[in-house]
């Protein structure tokens, strides 16, 4: 079996995926960090750091050898990394980004055109666990690239009033969800570290 399948609790005796952060890091991020995120980063700049460290996490991947790709590590905690997210290879880390941001990239529209999306949001539901393509890297890259286009060709309206809840930030009109993905830690599971 491919270890990149295996949850990382099974692994490592790590929190399950989807326990979420401690109490007081979620409580800090939810009712301080975030809020003031929302009033600092405009959608434009969300979106540009989006991008620039989607290309910069594909650029840190190109160099790794297969081995090193795919191979797991533990990275120490990080304030908004979720315990059961230390364990991954960087390709599970690109995996992870490429589910959630494809994720986005259908919800943000539907929610600026009032439209609700149909399930809740689940932690557990967005982690790598599958098969990972051997060309993860070129298909990440190639998503980061094309995604302010078919992003922005689908968006409505971005202030639209229309929340769906996120479990850790509460709920979010369609430029609230884009800002979470624009301060994803690339340095948590950073491909530096494993080089």
């Amino acid at each position: 079996m491919d270890d990149s399948r295996i949850d990382s609790s099974e692994l490592k005796g790590l929190a399950p995926a989807g326990a979420g952060l401690p109490r007081g890091r979620a409580l800090l991020l939810r009712y301080a960090a975030f809020p003031l995120l929302k009033r600092l980063v405009s959608f434009e700049r969300a979106l540009s750091h989006f991008e620039k460290e989607g290309r910069r996490a594909a650029a840190l991947c190109e160099g790794l050898s297969r081995e090193r790709l795919f191979g797991r590590v533990m990275v120490p905690p990080l304030f908004g990394l979720e315990e059961n997210s230390r364990y991954y290879s960087p390709a599970m880390v690109l995996m992870h980004l490429l589910i959630v941001g494809q994720a986005l990239r259908e919800r943000i529209p539907r929610l600026s055109r009032g439209e609700r999306p149909d399930k809740e949001v689940r932690i557990e539901e967005y982690k790598p666990y599958t098969d990972i393509p051997e060309d993860i890297v070129k298909r990440y890259r190639r998503f980061v690239e094309g995604f302010r286009l078919t992003l922005l060709e689908n968006l409505d309206d971005i202030h639209a009033p229309h929340r769906y809840e996120h479990p850790w930030f509460g709920p979010l009109n369609p430029k609230e969800w884009i800002e979470p993905i624009s301060k994803i830690p690339i340095t948590g599971n950073d491909p530096q570290r494993v080089r």
